[in-house]
């Protein structure tokens, strides 16, 4: 089977290329298939990594290039870029002649419908986001204008756009039934756990961690003053947070503010999430919402238990509370604390967590993940109708 996904760069560093150049080396490793990597951009780095099985076809669009000079420029990256784009695309996948396009809902997600009307393949149109997160965005920032944009763009996706794909994958169950419940031909694949590793962490440290941008939809500004109480009660343990981003400043002004210097650590960015991970003793996971949360799995998958806020989407499909790991309500800084401090003070509690978790962990191994794409593109393949259900 010759699979193609197409998206706008794979040689950068974010989750979106990572999951992409992952599944693709999975899939090529099932006998009989051959995937194809569409990129807008150069993408020199990831053609010159890829596994065998694997090849990409780059278009020559190169986005962005000329942003740095002003509005204009940006304009013109819109504009004529993007009839560029179109127009390249349409005839590389028709000289590919590929059994599944794939778009990981970039650029090219309104081009590909128009681009594969009478065309033989199927399509499936991938979201690495829930299906709210422009209304999610809006309330974050406040203001009439974010919402009704957000309203706007919703409605030019989701209405004008509704059953355009042959499938629609969705990473949680959760999103499905919430925001895509009554529509035909949606899927849960959830994301593949990349970093697997055979060491578990020792769950002896004193040591809690949490991981992403400093941006306030991960909500650390709430974990900060959660660990306010914690500490109040287990000075001895720290939290190390691991991320770099604008709120970077604030919040070290609310770690002084709390006087939590002694137990509050912003770490910055690490290239080795991993090794924090398997260093710490339990995941803290404070974010307002989500596409997926895959530092969870991450966790997971190094033996770690998690203390999650149930935000949208991803903490409720990935933990099972109190035998994987414990769930809160959304913002409730009380009942953070109070399940950070019960595995704090419980660690057999942890160690059962722990392993539990790692089990589970299996379920999103590449393997695993790659079988339940196989399995919905030959289902595709051997359907005569479009929105399979």
């Amino acid at each position: 089977m010759k699979i193609a996904y197409v998206l706008d760069d794979l040689d950068a560093a974010g989750g979106i290329q990572a999951v992409t150049r992952a599944k693709a080396a999975a899939l090529a490793a099932v006998p009989g298939n051959e995937v194809v990597l569409v990129a807008a951009n150069d993408a020199r780095r990831t053609a010159a990594d890829l596994p065998p099985g694997v090849r990409v076809v780059t278009l020559g669009v190169n986005y962005y290039e000329d942003d740095w000079k002003g509005f204009l420029y940006v304009m013109k990256g819109i504009l004529i870029r993007r009839r560029r784009h179109a127009e390249a695309l349409r005839k590389t996948l028709g000289e590919l002649e590929p059994d599944i396009v794939i778009s990981v809902g970039q650029s090219e997600k309104f081009m590909i419908p128009r681009i594969s009307r009478g065309r033989p393949w199927k399509t499936v149109r991938e979201y690495h986001y829930s299906g709210t997160y422009r209304k999610d965005y809006a309330r974050l920032q406040g203001g009439m204008r974010a919402r009704v944009m957000a309203a706007v763009s919703d409605f030019y996706e989701f209405a004008l756009r509704q059953g355009s794909y042959d499938a629609t994958v969705v990473l949680t169950r959760q999103d499905m039934e919430t925001n895509w419940k009554g529509r035909k031909g949606v899927h849960v694949i959830p994301n593949p756990c990349i970093r697997r590793t055979e060491r578990a962490a020792s769950l002896d440290r004193p040591r809690a961690v949490a991981v992403g941008r400093l941006v306030p939809v991960k909500g650390f500004d709430l974990l900060i003053r959660a660990w306010e109480k914690v500490a109040a009660v287990h000075p001895g343990w720290k939290l190390e947070i691991w991320g770099d981003g604008p709120e970077k400043e604030p919040l070290e002004n609310l770690v002084r503010e709390k006087g939590l210097e002694r137990q509050v650590f912003l770490r910055g960015a690490t290239p080795d999430v991993q090794e924090k991970l398997l260093q710490s003793s339990m995941l803290v996971f404070s974010s307002l919402f989500e596409g997926f949360g895959m530092v969870l799995v991450e966790a997971m998958a190094c033996g770690v238990p998690c203390v999650a806020f149930e935000c949208p989407c991803g903490p409720r499909d990935l933990i099972e509370p109190e035998k994987d790991g414990l769930l809160v309500p959304l913002r409730d800084t009380d009942r953070l604390a109070e399940a950070v401090i019960r595995m704090i003070e419980h660690p057999e509690l942890r160690r059962a967590m722990g392993a539990a978790a790692r089990k589970k962990a299996g379920l999103y191994g590449l393997d695993a993940i790659a079988h339940s794409w196989m399995d919905l593109f030959h289902a595709l393949k051997n359907s005569e109708n479009t929105n399979l259900s």
